[in-house]
């Protein structure tokens, strides 16, 4: 996907004037976003016997979360069609928490509180390319590459923690501009597809024999993927 992005902008900037860089023929444009998404995954958490040689318990789980957030977004426009931005996410998107308490099946007296868990994606970062269609005055469609990191943060009795991972993926969406009056401001109606890839991480615990217990845990994350609408208000330095 990347390498698309490269290619689309290598295409644009060819089609600039040879004789000199013309700079009416770019712009800049500058704006913040309101998202509200709704993202969905599958998970499965493997737990070890005590020599790291099986397994011994598997808990699955498919879940469904929606999370509003704040971004940002910076894109340079080559020519009347094309532009190539970059969105950025300050805010954490955060799962709810999910509270494992103790009881019968949970390795505790009941009503004892033996773990939470709640996963945050930060620094949610979108590179993507950005098409005006010319047949259809404000529409646009736009593709890119997502990158976030996953922190699963998770309160357990033992202490032990998972570690933080990075995961990739790709955006499709499409939208509608509108400029507001003879401004330089613009006003987006924008939704879009992101696909995450499968990650797997664990709680650190060496696979070693010890105490006969299931030290050990492994967690698989599947089908991560969200719907994403967004309202946004930008600013377009340079507009003809």
């Amino acid at each position: 996907m990347k390498k698309i992005i490269t290619i689309l902008a290598l295409v644009a900037l060819t089609t600039v004037s040879a004789k000199a860089i013309d700079v009416s023929n770019f712009s800049l444009t500058a704006g913040y976003a309101a998202n509200q998404s709704v993202f969905g995954a599958s998970a499965r958490q493997d737990g070890y016997n005590a020599a790291g040689t099986s397994i011994d318990i598997t808990d699955k789980q498919t879940g469904v979360f929606e999370d509003s957030y704040g971004s940002y977004l910076v894109e340079l426009g080559i020519g009347k069609y094309l532009s190539i931005g970059y969105e950025h996410t300050p805010d954490s998107i955060s799962t709810p928490t999910n509270v494992n308490d103790g009881g019968a099946g949970g390795g505790g007296s009941e009503g004892e509180l033996t773990s939470t868990l709640t996963v945050d994606f930060n620094d949610l970062n979108t590179t993507y390319a950005k098409l005006n269609l010319p047949f259809m005055d404000g529409a646009y469609v736009k593709t890119g590459v997502v990158e976030t990191s996953i922190d699963i943060k998770e309160t357990q009795l033992s202490g032990n923690t998972y570690a933080n991972k990075d995961v990739s993926g790709t955006m499709v969406g499409g939208g509608y501009q509108k400029q507001i009056g003879e401004t330089g401001f613009d006003l987006r109606f924008e939704a879009a597809y992101t696909q995450l890839d499968n990650v797997t991480t664990n709680n650190g615990v060496v696979k070693t024999a010890g105490t006969g217990i299931n030290n050990h845990k492994e967690v698989k994350a599947t089908n991560l993927q969200g719907l994403t609408g967004k309202i946004a208000i930008t600013y377009t330095f340079g507009r003809n």
